[in-house]
């Protein structure tokens, strides 16, 4: 199952409803990246404004993420936004974090590997540094952001990775079960939106089919394009 797709140019993400026939309960999967154009966000914020819940991924390796966003200095360079400074909540949703809790992460995080830490402490400077020339710049939105969005295969594990996505999804989905045990029963039309990124959508989906939902509607919606000709953000 797609969660996104691109091509040399531009990436789409599907944003996909899900309904159960045990409850009027429906969920939308949002699709995330780390960086898009922030008419991506603003549509994504709108279409939140008609759930009472949204579920979220974070979690942080050190004290400041939320005024330093891992992304925000390659975003910039790109032309593009940070999804932690872009995306806005509205004020009638109800937050819920699925995600692994920040003591368990960083305490696994600082177990790792001296060279896994080091490269995720300067992985924000390295990022933008990568990104600073601008005839580079185009090359980076395909070579980091589009073609690998079209991989079909995963790299080898590494602890790094093991812990990121593996072992998050597993707190994820425990957290996706338990917030349906508390809030799944409704005979009243309520949705849900969760909103995670788009490595983390096989292992939710899945989880969301053993509680019973399948997939009802797709909608794909354009993450972030850059010109046929020209160099991004110059």
């Amino acid at each position: 199952m797609p969660f996104t797709r691109a091509d040399d140019h531009h990436l789409d993400s599907c944003w996909m409803t899900w309904n159960n026939p045990d409850t009027k309960l429906k969920v939308t999967t949002y699709p995330m990246l780390h960086i898009a154009d922030q008419r991506y966000y603003d549509r994504l914020s709108a279409d939140l404004d008609r759930c009472r819940y949204a579920l979220l991924e974070g979690v942080s390796w050190q004290l400041g993420d939320a005024k330093r966003p891992l992304y925000d200095l390659v975003a910039r360079n790109l032309g593009l936004v940070a999804q932690e400074r872009a995306l806005r909540i509205p004020a009638s949703v109800v937050r819920i974090n699925i995600d692994m809790m920040r003591s368990e992460f960083r305490m696994r995080f600082f177990s790792l590997p001296l060279r896994y830490i080091a490269m995720v402490v300067l992985l924000r400077r390295l990022l933008w540094l990568l990104t600073l020339p601008p005839g580079f710049r185009r090359e980076a939105v395909q070579l980091g952001i589009l073609r690998t969005s079209r991989k079909t295969s995963n790299d080898e594990e590494t602890p790094l990775s093991q812990l990121s996505v593996g072992s998050r999804d597993r707190r994820t989905v425990e957290n996706l079960a338990k917030f349906y045990r508390e809030h799944g029963q409704t005979d009243v039309p309520s949705y849900v939106g969760i909103v995670f990124g788009a490595g983390h959508m096989p292992a939710i989906s899945f989880a969301l089919r053993q509680l019973g939902f399948q997939v009802g509607t797709r909608r794909w919606v354009e993450v972030l394009r850059i010109p046929v000709s020209g160099n991004v953000g110059a």
